[in-house]
């Protein structure tokens, strides 16, 4: 049985025990000298990481997803021209991220394209290599996208051609076309270029007055 002494003399010991301890924990947290605080990898950053055919601010309230061939006249006239003035508007200003999908269906050089914009995205230059397929297009599979070409415009803008011609001889991203082809086909998509605003489905090459139709009723 313990008296009263032994008991303040154990809690005495017990305090001290304590104190210790969390002078010894928050010591394992403090920065040592010479060596910087680890901190974690912002959410945004890994979300961007995530989704690298992402265009914009990845808080942004409103998304735009397109599904797109590279070899598709229309897909081509939305990315000249609407597409440009979106990202003007609304992207750049953050109310608006855009999504691109892949959904190549046309022929073989619709496929070889989309795996070539994904060689250049490992360089991070997803979107400059789309907006050079879509300005150079000459005609479906009649060799505008034969890998010469596709070799030529990542020369163009001055990726590292080792990397990126091992990754398109290795067919390296053909199985996330294929099942972006199959995502597309799930949600419906029977045409490109077809727009997913926040969900909503929109298709055809919009101009930028019917776009904002659509959009509106999604800003705040």
């Amino acid at each position: 049985m313990f008296t009263k002494p032994r008991l303040g003399l154990l809690f005495s010991v017990l305090s001290l025990f304590v104190l210790l301890s969390a002078c010894t924990f928050l010591e394992m947290f403090q920065p040592m000298p010479g060596r910087p605080l680890l901190t974690p990898t912002p959410i945004s950053r890994v979300r961007v990481q995530v989704h690298a055919n992402m265009l914009g601010d990845v808080t942004a309230p409103i998304t735009v997803e397109e599904y797109v061939d590279f070899q598709c006249p229309a897909c081509g006239d939305f990315a000249r021209d609407t597409l440009q003035d979106i990202k003007e508007k609304y992207v750049k200003t953050g109310q608006v991220k855009l999504v691109l999908h892949h959904y190549a269906f046309i022929g073989e050089e619709s496929t070889r394209a989309a795996e070539a914009s994904e060689c250049a995205n490992e360089q991070g230059k997803f979107w400059e290599y789309a907006d050079v397929l879509f300005h150079n297009q000459a005609g479906e599979n009649q060799g505008a996208f034969a890998d010469a070409k596709l070799e030529g415009f990542a020369e163009e803008l001055r990726l590292n051609m080792d990397e990126f011609k091992a990754c398109l001889a290795d067919r390296r991203h053909l199985s996330k076309i294929q099942a972006s082809i199959e995502e597309g086909a799930a949600r419906g998509i029977n045409s490109v270029p077809t727009l997913f605003i926040n969900g909503q489905m929109v298709r055809g090459a919009l101009s930028l007055e019917k776009f904002e139709e659509y959009l509106t009723p999604h800003l705040k």
